[in-house]
């Protein structure tokens, strides 16, 4: 589908392993136009500064042998300590919240909407027209968990760092519910996506 000649903006989010970013494919299906945070965080490490900063923190530890930043690398280094974790954030914070701001001009035109797994953890609603929060249930998202080779200690340590995705499904304008079942989920995006488009701005 095209996009909307329709200004709104939208955040999605929900606990790990919710299947968020099938849900956000499902809604660019609709019209949206979508956009992960994490890879736009990803697009900081890229960057020449991005890049600096981390070997000045941690050397190649964190980078392929060609030096570009390895995601899975660094998420081994900063899960595992607080501090660590800490520092990243410092560091990758102002860029995701200016590319935030891109993102919402943007959306002055066409609607947008923006994949943010910790946006009620880092307290970024404001100036987001709705939030949609995708919820499933505690077997199903270890199920999808230990299929990408999670072990339970690594899901326990990234569940810790994140709202229930009960709590974020009871805050949010409308919840999604994504217990594997595709065709029920595309049924819920469309409902939601017409319920947004038609609203008045």
């Amino acid at each position: 589908m095209q996009p909307l000649d329709k200004k709104m903006f939208v955040a999605l989010t929900g606990g790990i392993g919710c299947g968020k970013s099938r849900t956000l494919a499902e809604f660019a299906r609709c019209g949206f136009q979508t956009f992960d945070a994490d890879k736009l965080c990803h697009e900081y490490y890229t960057t020449e500064a991005g890049r600096a900063a981390l070997a000045a923190r941690w050397g190649g530890r964190v980078c392929r042998p060609d030096g570009v930043p390895d995601r899975t690398l660094l998420a081994a280094v900063v899960f595992r300590a607080p501090a660590e974790l800490a520092y990243l954030e410092k560091l990758i914070d102002p860029y995701f919240l200016q590319r935030l701001e891109d993102l919402r001009r943007q959306s002055r035109v066409l609607p947008v909407m923006v994949e943010i797994p910790l946006l009620y953890e880092k307290e970024l609603t404001e100036g987001f027209d709705a939030v949609v929060a995708v919820w499933s249930d505690f077997a199903v998202r270890r199920g999808r968990l230990a299929a990408r080779g999670w072990s339970h200690l690594e899901c326990s340590r990234r569940e810790r760092l994140q709202w229930p995705p009960e709590r974020k499904l009871a805050a949010a304008d409308y919840g999604v519910v994504n217990q594997g079942n595709l065709e029920l989920l595309a049924g819920q995006c469309r409902m939601i996506a017409a319920k947004l488009l038609n609203r008045e701005n």
